[in-house]
């Protein structure tokens, strides 16, 4: 398993912490986009709330996303069966995530669950829990076995740690725990912490000599050409840490931009292997693609393994792209390399997009989504003509404030909330009037039954990132701009459950203090 000292705080506990005490946060926010940052470094931001919630995330969903890519590993959910039905939709996804990358381990996620009942909540479940473990590790032989701890067995106290330890040491399998019930955090970005906790906690990133390197050995010239070159390519080469929203092709579009600087990339940790984490402290530098993201990590790895890291927004338009290649560019001392390529790259950008962006003057967009994107997007969005009227965040915490600070600086008046209501979102629409709605899959029903049209956020299957994940996106608005007849005829035939008396209201109406 990783090291963890004394030093190390809170990665030595059982359990993580939610963001709600390790961070500021926002789940509640309706103000101007210059706002933000303050409210959140002022500690306001945590103390809004509302008197009425339609619905809320659970961040058990984002934690089994994520371990779901995991290679030649088993899911054993821990809990009633019916917490398991998130992953049958999951597994196509993860599947397919890993046919996109060639990976040896192309199969669908297998995941068992210990199935308890109405007898195990009340005399406990850590005995079907054991036996759970130990029967995938005989039957399927997987390298990591995940035990996703839901909220029944957080209820009830069950001791998974302790299950963890035990079958640690009579499985072949590397065993750990994922700790996520939905109850314990208002933030679902927490299920992020959740992840690499449990990565932390019991998984091994310890490099195998000969396996994995060839030791400095100096009665071996041989051995020591080997340590030379190995040493060189450690000093070349960055984790970069990506998300399961953050698909294949965008992957590659940063790995073709760091390797044309010359630098070594691996991508963690989804789709990675227990061959790849016992590689993660061999590095030079670890980065981030979102600031909300990988901040737990990367820090336990700066802790125990002396690693610096970089967490520099998302690359999405030629400026954040710009600003994220060039930070990583001048950690390694190619900061003016960095930069000229930064110039070819917009270059050949502004020829494609200036064919299409006359067609945007006047257009009215608003986004919705992971907070990071939303900002991101905005500042790109606005440098090709398209009028930003308004942005809505699920959640933000305060490793989000550099990008919020930049939001403020560029579109320091745009209507800005924080909220994943479906009710607020309607109530929105239905004031602004946009000519498209950029928003997170999943949420694209209500501006078509409004007859908007609308793009997704992100999609795991495209391009976003980089300069030719931003043609891509400006291609898709141009199209949807365009072809708008689909959201108009959904409206003629749909309508929302809600009531006139509603859409009068305050969009806000019901947060409080």
């Amino acid at each position: 398993m990783a090291e963890i000292t004394e030093k190390s705080n809170y990665y030595a506990q059982a359990m993580p912490p939610v963001r709600d005490t390790r961070l500021q946060i926002a789940d509640t926010f309706s103000g101007c986009a210059c706002e933000m940052s303050k409210c959140l470094e002022g500690g306001c931001a945590l103390r809004k709330n509302r008197s009425f919630w339609q619905t809320n995330a659970c961040q058990m969903s984002l934690t089994l996303m994520m371990c779901s890519t995991v290679q030649n590993s088993v899911v054993v959910m821990h809990g009633p069966i019916g917490c398991g039905t998130q992953l049958h939709g999951l597994s196509s996804n993860a599947q397919k995530g890993k046919v996109n990358r060639n990976l040896p381990d192309q199969k669908a996620p297998v995941w068992l669950s210990s199935n308890l009942g109405e007898t195990d909540v009340i005399n406990g479940g850590e005995k079907k829990l054991q036996e759970t473990i130990e029967y995938a590790d005989r039957t399927y032989r997987p390298e990591i076995i995940f035990v996703v701890a839901t909220c029944a067995p957080n209820i009830i106290g069950d001791d998974v740690e302790k299950v963890v330890d035990i079958t640690n040491k009579t499985c072949a399998a590397q065993v750990t725990a994922l700790h996520c019930p939905g109850f314990r955090s208002r933030v679902v970005a927490s299920a992020y912490d959740s992840f690499y906790h449990s990565l932390i906690r019991h998984i091994n990133f310890k490099a195998i000599p000969y396996k994995d390197y060839v030791p400095d050995n100096p009665q071996d010239p041989a051995a020591q050409l080997g340590e030379e070159v190995f040493k060189y390519k450690i000093a070349h080469t960055v984790n970069l840490f990506n998300a399961t929203s953050i698909g294949y092709q965008d992957e590659q579009e940063m790995v073709r931009l760091l390797t044309a600087l010359g630098l070594n990339v691996r991508v963690y940790a989804e789709y990675s292997s227990a061959d790849d984490f016992r590689l993660l402290p061999l590095a030079a530098l670890n980065v981030s693609l979102c600031n909300m993201h990988d901040d737990y990590m990367l820090k336990f790895l700066e802790k125990e393994y002396n690693m610096p890291y970089i967490i520099e927004g998302m690359p999405i338009g030629p400026e954040q792209t710009r600003k994220w290649l060039v930070a990583i560019g001048k950690f390694f001392g190619l900061e003016k390399e960095a930069n000229l390529l930064a110039d070819y790259e917009e270059k050949k950008l502004e020829e494609a997009v200036d064919e299409v962006k006359d067609s945007f003057a006047g257009k009215r967009v608003f986004l919705g989504g992971g907070s990071v994107r939303v900002a991101a997007e905005a500042i790109a969005l606005k440098k090709i003509g398209l009028d930003v009227i308004g942005i809505r965040g699920y959640n933000i915490d305060s490793n989000a404030n550099p990008v919020f600070d930049d939001l403020g600086e560029e579109l320091p008046d745009v209507p800005l909330s924080v909220s994943n209501q479906s009710y607020e979102f309607v109530n929105q629409l239905t004031k602004l009037k946009p000519d498209l709605v950029i928003t997170h899959n999943g949420s694209h029903a209500i501006p078509a039954k409004m007859g908007y049209p609308s793009i997704q956020l992100f999609d795991a299957g495209a391009s976003f990132f980089g300069y030719t994940g931003f043609y891509y996106l400006v291609k898709k608005i141009r199209f949807a701009l365009e072809n708008n007849n689909l959201a108009k005829n959904i409206k003629a035939h749909a309508k929302l459950p809600y009531t006139e008396e509603w859409y009068e209201k305050d969009a806000f109406a019901y947060h409080k203090e």
